[in-house]
């Protein structure tokens, strides 16, 4: 089980360790399986520096399409995958953001549990899931979003695919994400018509 803990970082299953907030990229590869590490070449992302606006950088961070070479790595443990991001301006280097990810298929086992306050994530449909979380809200009797944001945990939830009966994937972000507040007011929304995109498909 991945236990994510609030402002602290993710206990990894097996008695494997804790990635704490802060942690260098170094001080989180130690703790990895080195044959569970994929190391990555950027491709379709920009650094923080090529964004012209801070804003545009953060939404790319939000949603995984920030290239971070300290971070350019993931790490597939027990069924789900998981990958790193450093903070904000002037905290690079250092853990703020842990995203899981499903990848239970036919031929794999299922994903191992990610537990928030014993709560499975991925293990009960989604909507299930917004009626306990706390500060989690959905239109009454409609289907969950496809993205979720609970400021006050420090989590988003979403799906990739509309139609799926359970949350795909989970994002833990740590204190070390409130130095985007040069650019963006909150930890978790970025400033009105940021997008991450800009620079990378243009």
């Amino acid at each position: 089980m991945l236990e994510l803990l609030r402002e602290v970082g993710v206990e990894l299953p097996g008695g494997a360790g804790l990635l704490k907030f802060g942690m260098t990229p170094g001080e989180v590869l130690e703790l990895l399986p080195p044959d569970r590490v994929t190391h990555h070449r950027q491709c379709m992302g920009l650094t923080l520096g090529q964004y012209a606006e801070l804003r545009h950088a953060h939404d790319a961070w939000l949603g995984g399409l920030l290239f971070e070479p300290e971070w350019s790595f993931d790490a597939e443990l027990d069924g789900v995958v998981l990958g790193f991001g450093g903070g904000g301006p002037g905290v690079t280097d250092r853990l703020a953001r842990v995203e899981i990810q499903a990848r239970a298929e036919p031929d794999r086992p299922e994903a191992t549990p990610v537990a928030w306050d014993d709560i499975d994530l991925f293990g009960y449909p989604a909507a299930e899931i917004v009626a306990v979380l706390p500060g989690a809200t959905a239109e009454p009797g409609g289907p969950p979003p496809a993205e979720l944001a609970v400021d006050e945990l420090g989590l988003r939830l979403s799906r990739a695919r509309p139609a799926a009966e359970h949350w795909e994937r989970v994002t833990l972000f740590g204190p070390g994400s409130g130095s985007w507040g040069a650019c963006c007011a909150g930890g978790l929304v970025c400033a009105e018509q940021g997008d991450g995109l800009v620079g990378i498909m243009y």
